[in-house]
């Protein structure tokens, strides 16, 4: 991930170019496996006691996609 991000430009959000940076931010979110938590939203679990060890990792993974879209930068 870090690779791929240092590679490409990031687009940039102007008053004149929402529509083109949107599809954008989406394609490169969706390349990062953080578009569907962009989208759909995370609410972190207040208890997961009783959470087998495959909703521990799925809930793992979502955190790592979740902190993904919220590090990338939008300009």
């Amino acid at each position: 991930m870090a690779n791929m991000m240092s590679q490409m430009p990031l687009p940039r959000l102007t008053k004149s170019n929402y529509d083109n940076w949107s599809i954008q931010m989406k394609a490169l979110l969706g390349a990062l496996e953080a578009w569907e938590v962009t989208r759909d939203g995370f609410e972190e679990p207040e208890d997961t006691t009783g959470y087998t060890a495959a909703q521990n990792k799925a809930l793992k993974e979502t955190r790592s996609k979740d902190k993904t879209a919220l590090y990338v930068p939008s300009s």
